[in-house]
């Protein structure tokens, strides 16, 4: 999927890491999504929350701007 959204970018997305908070239970990664398309461009804070059990992820949440991100790949 980010490979995708890397072509569908012109190559400019970019994933800026800002923190991760984990336990064992839970991984919660935020980051500031950035890219630039024709004549629009992409900043998004964007958070992933993961499940774990076992030490494997059996759900993943994702949470951004729908806004911002159906504006941008439109």
């Amino acid at each position: 999927m980010v490979h995708q959204l890397i072509e569908a970018s012109e190559g400019t997305l970019q994933i800026h890491l800002h923190d991760v908070l984990a336990n064992d239970e839970h991984t919660v990664a935020l980051q500031v999504t950035t890219a630039q398309r024709a004549r629009r461009s992409l900043r998004d804070n964007v958070v992933y929350v993961y499940h774990l059990r076992d030490g494997r992820i059996v759900e993943a949440w994702f949470t951004g701007d729908p806004r911002v991100q159906d504006e941008f790949w439109a």
